[in-house]
C-alpha cells in the first residue's frame, strides 16, 4: 500500500507539469488564419439572348475593350489578313519606340533602297505611298503612311529600321502574337500581302485591344487624313470612319481573299463610355471592302442593345461572415457598391481577398479586405467588432 502511494504522489508532479505546458502552448499558440464564407453565388451567369447580326459568310469576333469577349462565331480558322497585318507592325513600332501625344518621334532619311522598294511595289500594284531620295519622314508621319493609306513600301521600311531586317521583324511578329495567345496567326511579311499572313477574327481582337491601349495608336487610326512631305495629302481607307461611333481601325482586302476589317466604335451604356472591337474576315459579294464596312455598321448598332449596366454589388450589402477558429465572427459588408457592364452569357466572378496583416481586434466599420467582381473592386468591411480572445476562449479552443 506504502508503494501505491508513493506512485501516485510521484505521477501528481508531472500531470502538473504537462498541465502547465498545455497551458502555456494554448496561451501562445497564435489565433489562426480568418476565413470568409460568401452569402452569395461566386459564379453567375447573365441570363438573355445575343443577337450580333454579321454579313454571310464571314468569320467574326466582337469585345468590349477592358470587359471581355461579346461572341465570337465558331469558324475561327487561319485566313489571309492583308493590310490588317499592318496593326501588328504599328503595334511593335509604339511598343518599341513609344510616342507621346504631339510628339514626332525619330527621323529617318530615304534612301534609294526606299525608293527602288516603292517603285516596285506600285509596279506590282500593291497599296503605296510614294517617297523621294533624301525626304525625311519622322515616325508618326510612317506611321500615319502604313495606317491610313495603308501603304505597303513604308511597312517594309518601318520593319527594317526597327529590327534591322524584314525576317528579324517578322520573327519579332510571330514571337508578339504567340505572346497574345494568337494560336490562329502566323505572319510572313509586315504589310500582309502575302497569302501566308494568316490570322482569325478573334486573334485580331486580341491584338487590336492591346493596341487600342496605346494613345497615340487610338489617335492615328482616327484620323481622316494626314500630310506627308513627297506624296502631300493622304486619306484613310476606312470610310465608315465617324459613323455610328467608328473611330477605327484597320482595313484589309485582296482580290483573292475579299475583304476584312478590324473596328472600333465609341458607345455610351448609362454614364459609362465603352469602346467596342471587333473584326469581320473573308467579306464577299461585288465590292467585298464595302461589305466589310458596311457589315461593322450593323454589328456594332446590334451588338449596343445587348449591353446594360448592372448593378452587381449595393452598398452595405451584406457579403458574407469573416470568423476566426475560435467561434468570434462577425458579418462583413460592402463599402461601395460595384456597376459592371454586362451582356447574355457574360460571366460574373465573384472573389474575395482578406488583408495580410488583418489582427485581432478588428473595429465596426473596419475595412479587412477587398470584394473582387471580374476585375472591378471594393473594400469589405466589418459590421460589428470582434474583440481579442479571452483567457477561457483561448485555454478552450480546438
Amino acid at each position: 500500500m506504502k508503494i501505491e502511494k508513493k506512485r501516485k504522489k510521484n505521477k501528481l508532479p508531472i500531470f502538473i507539469l504537462i498541465l502547465v505546458v498545455l497551458v502555456i502552448i494554448q496561451m501562445l499558440r497564435p489565433i489562426g488564419k480568418p476565413k470568409i464564407k460568401l452569402a452569395m453565388n461566386t459564379d453567375q451567369t447573365i441570363n438573355g439572348n445575343l443577337n450580333i447580326l454579321w454579313p454571310p459568310h464571314t468569320q467574326n469576333a466582337i469585345a468590349i475593350q477592358n470587359e471581355g469577349l461579346i461572341e465570337k462565331t465558331a469558324n475561327q480558322t487561319p485566313l489571309p489578313t492583308a493590310s490588317v497585318a499592318k496593326i501588328m507592325t504599328a503595334y511593335i513600332i509604339l511598343k518599341d519606340h513609344p510616342l507621346k501625344f504631339g510628339e514626332s518621334g525619330p527621323t529617318l532619311t530615304i534612301t534609294n533602297q526606299d525608293v527602288q522598294e516603292y517603285l516596285a511595289d506600285k509596279a506590282g500594284g500593291q497599296s503605296v505611298v510614294k517617297v523621294a531620295a533624301g525626304e525625311k519622314l519622322n515616325e508618326r508621319q510612317m506611321l500615319e503612311a502604313l495606317l491610313l493609306p495603308s501603304a505597303n513600301n513604308i511597312a517594309t521600311l518601318l520593319a527594317r529600321w526597327d529590327s534591322g531586317s524584314v525576317k528579324s521583324f517578322v520573327e519579332k511578329m510571330n514571337e508578339i502574337a504567340k505572346q497574345l495567345g494568337m494560336t490562329n496567326t502566323h505572319y510572313a511579311d509586315p504589310a500582309g500581302i502575302s497569302l501566308n499572313t494568316q490570322s482569325s477574327a478573334y486573334d485580331q481582337v486580341l491584338l487590336a485591344q492591346k493596341a487600342f491601349e496605346i494613345p497615340t495608336f487610338r489617335h492615328i487610326v482616327g484620323m481622316a487624313q494626314a500630310s506627308l512631305p513627297v506624296c502631300s495629302t493622304v486619306y484613310n481607307v476606312n470610310y465608315v470612319l465617324g459613323k455610328d461611333g467608328i473611330v477605327g481601325i484597320k482595313t484589309g482586302s485582296m482580290p483573292q481573299i475579299g475583304a476584312n476589317f478590324v473596328f472600333a466604335a465609341k458607345h455610351f451604356v448609362g454614364y459609362k463610355q465603352t469602346t467596342i472591337i471587333g473584326a469581320i474576315f473573308g467579306a464577299q459579294g461585288q465590292e467585298p471592302l464595302m461589305t466589310a464596312l458596311n457589315g461593322a455598321i450593323t454589328a456594332i448598332n446590334s451588338t449596343k442593345p445587348c449591353l446594360t449596366l448592372k448593378q452587381i454589388i449595393k452598398k452595405n450589402q451584406l457579403i458574407g461572415t469573416l470568423s476566426y477558429p475560435n467561434g468570434l465572427k462577425t458579418n462583413i459588408i460592402a463599402k461601395d457598391s460595384i456597376y459592371s457592364l454586362v451582356w447574355s452569357s457574360k460571366k460574373i466572378n465573384i472573389n474575395v481577398k482578406i488583408d495580410k496583416n488583418l489582427k485581432l481586434p478588428v473595429e465596426k466599420g473596419q475595412k479587412i479586405g477587398n470584394l473582387i467582381v471580374n476585375d472591378k473592386k471594393v473594400p469589405i468591411l466589418a459590421q460589428t467588432s470582434i474583440n481579442k480572445p479571452t483567457l477561457i476562449q483561448k485555454l478552450t479552443r480546438l
